[in-house]
């Protein structure tokens, strides 16, 4: 009897090793994906200001250039993409859901957003950086009126 005692005790002790082991592990990848979003979003907040600085130039100095505004466009949303993958891994990693509407953090039994109470879509982590991708698109947007105001003008 006593040895059967032991053996669940080893068996009890080594899940508990197990479950120790692969939770560090998590915490690890947890770490290291949290450490590249702080990477990104400052590389995002950086190709911003140069964004907001070449488009003042422009228009301070009365010169158009398009392609280099969606360029600088395209590379924000590039960052962008990453950020968001990245997101999705830590959101997965820790089993929550992310709303698609507000950015909040829920649980992934719920069916609706605990802040905003919009119905979740039960995708984790899409939405890591909205605020950056609505000031992409703006831009975006503003890039493309200043091309059209630029072809009036020579017309």
């Amino acid at each position: 009897m006593s040895n059967s005692v032991f053996d669940d005790f080893l068996g009890k002790a080594k899940d508990v090793a197990d479950a120790a082991g692969k939770k560090t592990g998590e915490l690890v990848e947890i770490s290291k994906l949290k450490l590249q979003c702080v990477k990104l979003n400052s590389a995002i907040k950086e190709r911003y200001e140069k964004l907001g600085s070449a488009v003042y130039s422009m228009k301070k100095s009365d010169y158009e250039n398009p392609e280099l505004i969606s360029s600088m466009v395209e590379e924000i949303t590039e960052l962008l993409d990453k950020l968001n993958e990245t997101s999705e891994k830590i959101a997965d990693i820790k089993n929550i859901s992310i709303c698609s509407c507000c950015g909040a953090k829920n649980p992934p039994e719920n069916v609706y957003c605990a802040k905003c109470g919009s119905k979740l879509d039960g995708t984790k982590g899409e939405t890591f950086g909205k605020e950056y991708q609505d000031m992409a698109k703006e831009a975006e947007k503003a890039a493309g009126d200043q091309a059209a105001d630029a072809v009036d003008s020579e017309e």
